[in-house]
């Protein structure tokens, strides 16, 4: 699930050695680093709410909405379009001999390593208190799929990993393969592939259960999300623009209908907001840099650490809120500040561990070339 800034390198001979092709830096809209923030405070003030609660219901409170909203998840639908999106953007080279090496190169670079570190971390948690998280299934498979991106319940009804959020990466990974298919082909052709098998895909799933895992998870309404982001990108590049009143309205709708909480197939009734939302951003008039902007620009290419990391971080700020302060302060002040705290740990993450870790098997494993012309605001390595 972040976008971190390119450096270009020179060739090196162990990208050679594996064969990967010379890729460019691809080009990325600042609104794309803006929804990337967004969907992901998005997430963290969904869990923050969790242990708000938790707090809340120890102190006799009832549960509490922040802002009066409860669909926070729903940053989770706005990544799935974005993700589709970026894809379609950055890549160029549909039906060139071996660009589907170069994609599944760039995208396992960009999201393994982080991921396995994380969930090496939790399986270490795990066997310092085994009582910490229950595991119904045979461990070593669940580990191992947590680990490869193949989903494996948990418990009964429960897809999640051992690093719980990760299960929508089962869901990016799925539709990184995939469109590496179709990457094979002349990109009409892919697209058109892509489209039809996806479709396919969903009528299949419609009525499965999670007792099939992996069937549910790849046949599952909502990889048609990805889709949307696809044709989004693929609307971008015919030029076609809103209005800033057009912009407007699409947010506005996606947002309304959110709010509604309304009953349906995830597809339609998140996915069609989330589109509303990320096409409003993308084909409307880009907003002038503020503070606002580049501190999202900022939490942007941040979001996928931030995303990964934040419920290790919120559990372990509730474990010491409810250790040392208690009932002291209003539970307000431990979710805002259980969410400031999510950020700046991702914010650092982002810094000290992932962007460096990243940038050095770029330059191990990719042969980099000259970039192609710019036509957005800033150059950035697209990430899930």
């Amino acid at each position: 699930m972040t976008l971190s800034l390119l450096k270009s390198s020179g060739v090196h001979e162990s990208a050679v050695k594996i064969g990967v092709l010379p890729g460019s830096p691809k080009t990325m809209l600042s609104s794309i680093q803006w929804l990337r923030a967004i969907a992901a405070i998005m997430v963290a003030i969904h869990h923050a709410t969790y242990f708000s609660d938790l707090l809340s219901q120890q102190s006799g409170e009832g549960a509490r909405e922040l802002w009066g909203f409860s669909s926070w998840f729903f940053g989770i639908h706005i990544f799935f379009v974005v993700s589709g999106f970026i894809m379609i953007h950055t890549i160029n080279n549909f039906g060139d001999a071996g660009a589907w090496r170069q994609f599944l190169a760039r995208r396992l670079i960009r999201v393994v390593p982080l991921y396995w570190l994380l969930t090496t971390v939790m399986i270490a948690g795990v066997i310092v208190s085994p009582h910490s998280l229950e595991i119904a299934a045979n461990k070593f498979q669940y580990i191992l799929g947590s680990y490869f991106f193949v989903p494996v319940l948990r418990t009964e009804g429960d897809l999640r990993p051992i690093l719980g959020q990760g299960w929508t990466l089962d869901y990016e990974m799925f539709f990184y393969f995939a469109f590496a298919f179709a990457v094979l082909l002349p990109r009409r052709w892919g697209i058109s592939v892509l489209t039809l098998v996806f479709a396919g895909l969903a009528w299949l799933g419609r009525d499965l259960g999670k007792d099939t895992p992996i069937i549910f998870t790849w046949t599952d309404g909502v990889i048609l999300e990805f889709l949307f982001g696809v044709y989004i990108g693929l609307a971008f590049e015919k030029n076609w623009r809103l209005p800033g009143w057009g912009a407007m309205i699409s947010v506005l709708s996606g947002v309304g209908l959110v709010i509604m909480n309304l009953q349906g197939p995830t597809f339609l009734i998140a996915g069609v907001p989330a589109t509303l939302i990320v096409g409003g951003f993308v084909l409307g008039p880009q907003l002038k840099d503020s503070f606002a902007t580049g501190w999202l620009a900022r939490v942007g290419d941040a979001s996928y650490s931030l995303y990964l990391t934040h419920v290790i971080i919120l559990k372990l700020v509730y474990k010491i809120w409810v250790t040392v302060v208690g009932d002291k302060l209003p539970v307000s002040v431990f979710l805002i500040s259980s969410i400031l705290a999510a950020i700046l740990v991702g914010l650092l993450v982002y810094h000290l561990v992932e962007r460096p870790m990243t940038n050095y098997l770029q330059k191990k494993l990719l042969i980099s070339s000259k970039p192609k012309t710019p036509f957005s605001v800033r150059t950035v390595e697209a990430s899930p």
